[in-house]
């Protein structure tokens, strides 16, 4: 998909009226004027760029919000109570706006010609409307309330990340997580009307996927299960990883899950019965442990990786090769099983989060120990390039894991239509790393085959060096109070710009030092106007502070100075 435009016609958040010389705008976002063409086709992410409070996150949250609602206006009401009873179309947050955006439906062949125009209305009190045209349609067509009939014209997946704790970008999400969650106690319910044959990828799953920590063991195993070795070189190349080692999947039935006047609620297991047998053909060794809770036991399977020296083939590779078709679909596979964690999430709190708008929704969530969830990872070990050194996943840095998240999932998404949203995604990468950011996701991107036809990616960021890697017509500048504007309509030249320049020109930041640091050079200037002794007090400020374009310039200011008293 490629989005055009986002019209925010209601406050949400920061995002409200812009006043101009005209009088009032609706805020809004232009990403392209032009019509789809074979451009298309290279990688061009947007980079959301400002100061902090300027809206750049907030458009984030209004896009996750709305195909989350949107969403939910396309799935059958029986499904969840909270469809059945307390949903509305006709009440969202943002609660009106007009979103545009190009998609190839999900049938067709992914080529330019394909694209149709997308219109998605939503008015105050109102259901949301779309408008579906054909690049050769030549009539105009009507708005036409939104139903489950328009999913091919949606995106197949909303990627969402955050660095920091974005419970707003999060939130809608978590929603989604529970609406799955009812979807199949649903069928667990009617497990008599239904055969509970259920294919991973041929199930409706939410197209919502929020990486967290969980969801980066996911990803990592897909990868390093199924991907090949050319595939995976930039994960591993980056964070020194030769191989994966080995990794434990334990699987829980105890009574904390337990209903008694809804027996069946209690064992959600018997739903995904038949991913768990491939999982079981897939491992080295299983077995059962005794739970101290009554009607409980573990299941324990362990995986171990294995190589001929010779043949470099691995049985453990092969065997889940045999059992999963596709790295997204073993992702998936453990996305689901992730999923039954939120069982422990009771009927009146889970009303709560549907209806929160709250930042602090995720925190209501009971938190339990690894050992109580139904299905939870262990013991997962990769092995270090150059080394016999074994090394805990849950030992990677902060940075390590927000590589894992933004670069992992890059490597899954194939043809799937989709819109990544990455809130500030290097806030814990170092400098270098920082500066290959672009780069890499591209290289990795391409490693997978993608189309890039079929998505688009938002990043909000303040670092120059993502700006420096951007075409000036992809960089979207915010500024509060001000309709965002791209880079190139400001006249400023960002593909391959010094970051010196660019956090002067978008940041305001002339200087190339910090504050406390330009205090000290101020007040050297100031005593350099009162000496006699220039080369002793520059040996002085030699001593103190280190180099910098400031204190040359101060240097020679003041030498220049001295010389013509």
């Amino acid at each position: 998909m490629k989005l055009v435009r986002l019209t925010i016609l209601e406050k949400f958040r920061s995002l409200d009226e812009i006043k101009t010389d005209q009088g009032k705008e609706n805020f809004t976002v232009i990403f392209r004027d032009d019509e789809p063409n074979e451009e298309w086709i290279n990688f061009h992410p947007y980079c959301f760029a400002g100061l902090n409070g300027s809206g750049k996150s907030n458009v984030l949250e209004a896009l996750s919000n709305i195909f989350y609602h949107l969403e939910c206006c396309t799935l059958a009401p029986e499904t969840s109570e909270f469809l059945k009873s307390d949903f509305k179309k006709e009440v969202s947050d943002p609660v009106a706006y007009e979103l545009e955006y190009f998609i190839i439906p999900r049938e067709a062949e992914k080529k330019v010609e394909n694209y149709h125009n997308i219109i998605i209305r939503k008015e105050k009190d109102k259901i949301p409307q779309i408008k579906i045209k054909a690049l050769d349609q030549s009539d105009e067509p009507e708005y036409m309330d939104i139903s489950g009939s328009i999913r091919s014209y949606l995106p197949e997946l909303v990627i969402g990340y955050s660095s920091g704790e974005n419970e707003i970008l999060s939130l809608p999400f978590i929603k989604s997580r529970l609406l799955q969650l009812d979807e199949y106690i649903y069928h667990l319910r009617n497990r008599t009307k239904l055969v509970l044959d259920y294919k991973i990828e041929e199930k409706p799953e939410s197209s919502l996927v929020y990486m967290d920590y969980h969801m980066s063991q996911a990803i990592l195993l897909a990868n390093f299960l199924l991907q090949n070795d050319d595939t995976i070189e930039p994960i591993k190349d980056q964070l020194s990883i030769d191989k994966l080692h080995s990794f434990r999947l334990v699987i829980n039935n105890h009574k904390l899950y337990y209903n008694d006047e809804d027996p069946e609620l209690g064992y959600l297991l018997p739903l995904v019965e038949e991913t768990l047998e491939k999982l079981r053909k897939c491992a080295t060794v299983k077995f059962t442990q005794s739970a101290t809770e009554e009607r409980g036991y573990k299941e324990v399977l362990d995986f171990y990786f294995d190589e001929n020296k010779q043949t470099k083939e691995s049985a453990l590779k092969s065997a889940f090769r045999k059992h999963f078709e596709s790295p997204l679909q073993l992702f998936k596979a453990f996305q689901v099983l992730n999923l039954l964690n939120l069982r422990v999430v009771d009927k009146e709190l889970k009303k709560e989060i549907y209806n929160s708008d709250s930042l602090y929704a995720m925190y209501k969530i009971p938190a339990f120990k690894e050992q109580e969830h139904i299905f939870h990872f262990n013991l997962f070990q990769l092995k270090k390039k150059n080394s016999d050194d074994k090394m805990l996943l849950k030992a990677f840095s902060d940075g390590e894991h927000q590589f894992l998240h933004t670069m992992g999932i890059c490597l899954l998404l194939g043809d799937k239509s989709t819109l990544m949203l990455l809130d500030e995604p290097e806030t814990h990468f170092n400098p270098e790393w920082r500066s290959e950011f672009i780069s890499l996701l591209k290289d990795c991107l391409n490693k997978s085959g993608t189309n890039h036809l079929m998505r688009d990616i938002l990043i909000t960021s303040h670092s120059p060096f993502i700006i420096s890697d951007c075409f000036p017509d992809k960089v979207i500048v915010f500024d509060k109070g001000n309709q965002p504007q791209n880079a190139q309509d400001l006249g400023i030249d960002t593909f391959g710009t010094s970051v010196n320049i660019l956090t002067n020109k978008i940041f305001k930041r002339k200087n190339t030092i910090g504050e406390y640091s330009l205090k000290k050079l101020n007040a050297y200037r100031e005593r350099f106007l009162q000496t006699d002794n220039l080369e002793g007090l520059i040996e002085e400020l030699n001593s103190e502070l280190g180099d910098s374009i400031e204190k040359v310039l101060l240097i020679k200011e003041m030498t220049d100075i001295i010389k013509k008293r």
